[in-house]
């Protein structure tokens, strides 16, 4: 329990900027009440350990026993502690703890072993404090030992075994963290946010361990029934019908660009207030693009992780409790913003320069019904490899305008880029060339840019960049920097930007935008004749009605205009308006508010539609 609380400790300190509005009396209550999830893991990692040494048996006191217990003992909670430091760090990129699902987000990674190995050395001090706690394990251990008599008679075995069931029983009420009819048993995720003011903070309530052990079975979704079919269709319907009649569809190339950690801060033209209306970004070409471009200033990623991008833009289907690749639903029929155009002939095609199935992006672009990757293996030099992700981005994106001369036009192409992400490395002639920026991640996003660039300068002398539509977006967000990208609202905050060279599509557009309105914002565009399914909206359509919706320390976060509604599937924990109260400071949740009642039917009626719908496979009109 120490070691847990220790490990809280370094996870608070090494993320302050994370938590810099919290009080001492904030941190006493979330200390305390981490103590609850603490105990679930602890129990878990050390039930082998405990019902072996309990055992009413003499063969426990020989000395090489005993040696094997110390050395159990420190191996398994030295998981524990391991998989709390190293999550210390990874967190910052999800804002959650890790969960099972970690398992198989890096399982088709080939380089599984220099990426800890780079990881190991960037973050050497976490490797420190590791050893230091594992030596105060090692050291309390052995001061903590007790002699164990031998076992006599009958009445010492009896004894035994009594206390050993008595530990059975409590374990089993440690674990679940209490009995029955308490509203929190047995202990889930979400109840850290019991311990919290701000759903943000809820990662330093809980622990890894638990985090994983607690997500270890695939995620059930459970239909609901919070209205009626018909007032639910009112509320919010996914099925899109097709643009006004007598329009004719527009068979422009389509090019979507994923930019790996392409946050919304590094961007001057997205943030035109900060440093006193100085500021100017790391990203001088996109910056400069976005003068020809219509560009969504209150955009929002869908998540917080790479392998969740790819569905949200492509598929318009955000992770809600979980990422859809992962899920129990990962096999349902989906409808596809590539799929969709292939009805109108398009020739189709996803790139990413990472060794194929990393991430498991090579299976989902099959699903989504994309005809060809070309990823490191088609690229053909390894010479171009940066040693841990992929093809660096200014050499592969250039090679990707090269492919698409030859695809039969109008074509589809997705873009995954692969080299702004941690260790945040750069190609060392360039280094000279790019910016180095406040923090690591901004110098990497400055080279992204830079590749973007590449992109561009060779793309607009082809025969089909004039007749060519250009999205471009991040997975996620980035590594924040600003105090006001730490809340749990912007630190989803991505670009959102749509291009087509010599066009009227030129704007600067505030209304709330998210990654799943980027199919229906596509087909829309184009005319698209056929009514197709998508959770998101065409944001050029006029209307108020926008939103977006994101999955936050086991909660649904709902985002409309100048206000966020947070909600646990119990009751509504948060309450915002985050124009007048950016840090999130004032939780209004327990006032009466219209807007209130209208987004917290909202809410429920986006998580209806998502849980039942995946639940009976009808995320597709096609049959």
């Amino acid at each position: 329990m120490l070691l847990f609380t220790l490990c809280r400790l370094v996870f608070y300190l090494v993320n302050l900027d994370s938590f810099h509005e919290l009080s001492f009396m904030d941190l006493i209550i979330i200390f305390l009440g981490g103590l609850r999830f603490d105990l679930t893991a602890v129990l878990y990692l050390n039930s082998l350990y405990c019902l072996t040494y309990l055992l009413p048996m003499n063969f426990k006191n020989h000395l090489k026993v005993q040696k094997a217990f110390m050395i159990l003992f420190l191996i398994t909670n030295g998981i524990g502690v391991a998989m709390n430091l190293a999550d210390t760090i990874y967190s910052r990129f999800t804002s959650q703890r890790a969960t099972f699902a970690i398992t198989r987000e890096f399982e088709n990674e080939t380089n599984f072993v220099s990426l800890i190995g780079n990881w190991l050395v960037d973050y050497y001090y976490m490797v420190i404090i590791f050893v230091a706690l594992i030596g105060l394990a090692y050291f309390l251990y052995q001061r903590t030992i007790i002699a164990v008599k031998c076992l006599t008679g009958w009445k010492d075995y009896v004894t035994g075994m009594v206390i050993y069931l008595v530990f059975i029983a409590l374990s089993i009420i440690g674990i679940r963290s209490g009995l029955p009819p308490k509203q929190d048993f047995p202990l889930a995720p979400s109840d850290a946010g019991q311990y919290v003011r701000n759903p943000k903070d809820i990662v330093l309530v809980q622990n890894t361990p638990f985090s994983v052990m607690r997500t270890s079975s695939r995620k059930v979704l459970y239909p609901l029934d919070y209205f009626s079919p018909s007032k639910l269709d009112s509320i919010y319907n996914p099925v899109h019908q097709p643009v006004e009649s007598g329009r004719s569809f527009k068979p422009l190339n389509v090019v979507v660009f994923i930019v790996e950690s392409l946050g919304r801060e590094p961007l001057g033209c997205f943030n035109r207030s900060l440093d006193g209306g100085k500021y100017k970004g790391y990203t001088p070409f996109l910056d400069s693009l976005a003068q020809h471009s219509l560009i969504f200033v209150n955009s929002f990623a869908n998540s917080r992780r790479s392998i969740e991008g790819s569905p949200a833009v492509l598929a318009s289907i955000p992770s809600l409790e979980g990422s859809f690749t992962l899920s129990n639903y990962a096999d349902n029929d989906i409808t596809s913003l590539p799929n969709e155009l292939k009805s109108k002939g398009y020739s189709t095609a996803f790139f990413h320069g990472a060794p194929n199935g990393s991430m498991g992006l090579s299976a989902f672009a099959n699903k989504a019904g994309i005809e060809k990757y070309f990823g490191k293996n088609e690229y053909g030099n390894d010479g171009d490899f940066d040693g841990v992700w992929g093809i660096w981005d200014h050499l592969f994106l250039p090679y990707t305008v090269n492919i698409m001369d030859k695809l039969p036009k109008p074509f589809f192409s997705a873009i995954f880029t692969v080299s702004s992400h941690d260790p945040y490395k750069i190609p060392p002639r360039l280094k000279g060339q790019i910016p180095e920026g406040k923090i690591k991640m901004h110098r990497s996003i400055g080279y992204a840019d830079y590749a973007l660039k590449q992109f561009f300068r060779r793309a607009q002398h082809t025969s089909w960049f004039d007749s060519t539509l250009f999205v471009i977006t991040g997975d996620h967000t980035c590594t924040p920097y600003f105090p006001r990208y730490h809340t749990s609202v912007v630190v989803y905050t991505v670009p959102i930007i749509f291009y087509q060279p010599h066009s009227k599509l030129v704007g600067v557009d505030s209304l709330t935008a998210q990654q799943i309105d980027i199919m229906p914002t596509v087909l829309g565009y184009l005319g698209y004749d056929h009514p197709y399914f998508s959770f998101g909206q065409n944001l050029l359509t006029p209307t108020k009605s926008k939103f977006a919706i994101n999955y936050i320390g086991n909660a649904f976060q709902l985002i409309k205009g100048d206000w966020v509604l947070i909600y646990d599937l119990k009751k509504i924990i948060g309450f915002y308006n985050i124009k007048d109260d950016p840090l999130m400071e004032n939780n209004l949740s327990g006032s009466a508010s219209e807007i209130k009642d209208q987004m917290f039917d909202l809410v429920r009626a986006v998580i209806q539609q998502f849980n039942n719908r995946m639940i009976d496979n009808r995320l597709t009109l096609r049959h």
